[in-house]
């Protein structure tokens, strides 16, 4: 994991200039990349891991986007990998000075594999669509705040409610 953490925090650094070029306003083309973690039901450990997303503003308040995630946890001598893609495009509302709320709409795919303790190596794949709605809002030009909550209908693993939170703090002025 501490490979990982370094990779994660070495990526970051270089795509602080891709995250400083929008400072003005709130802008629907970017590529970020954070840590997620995820709490799941009967398990005693967090899956930690880390997400790289984009998004391509195609026309005035339109924005297609990618999602890819990786995370994993080892659990008595079991480990859990999940590998989650997504695509999609979605609107944005501006309502006040950088200020949006938007919605998503897209297709996803998510795999699981368990492997250790016994289980051999096996592994689950499954696809299906996403709707989220969120809210952006640059309170100061180096600082902005997002809040959003997801919904995923996988066709054979099942529903998912998720909400998320993030902070992007943009270091130089481009």
């Amino acid at each position: 994991m501490r490979k990982s953490l370094l990779r994660l925090v070495a990526a970051s650094l270089a795509l602080c200039p891709l995250l400083a070029a929008h400072a003005e306003g709130i802008s629907y083309t970017y590529v970020d990349l954070g840590y997620v973690t995820t709490d799941l039901d009967g398990v005693g450990k967090d899956l930690d891991g880390f997400v790289l997303r984009g998004s391509f503003e195609v026309a005035d308040d339109w924005f297609l986007y990618a999602r890819y995630l990786d995370q994993g946890v080892k659990v008595a001598g079991v480990d859990f990998d999940v590998q989650q893609y997504a695509i999609g495009g979605g609107y944005a509302w501006s309502f006040a000075d950088n200020m949006d709320l938007y919605g998503r709409l897209g297709y996803t795919e998510a795999e699981l594999e368990v492997s250790g303790g016994g289980f051999g190596n096996s592994g689950v794949d499954d696809d299906g669509y996403e709707l989220g709605v969120g809210i952006r809002a640059r309170p100061v030009d180096a600082l902005e705040l997002e809040g959003a909550i997801n919904y995923v209908d996988l066709s054979d693993s099942g529903d998912d409610t998720s909400f998320g939170v993030a902070a992007r703090w943009f270091i130089t002025d481009v």
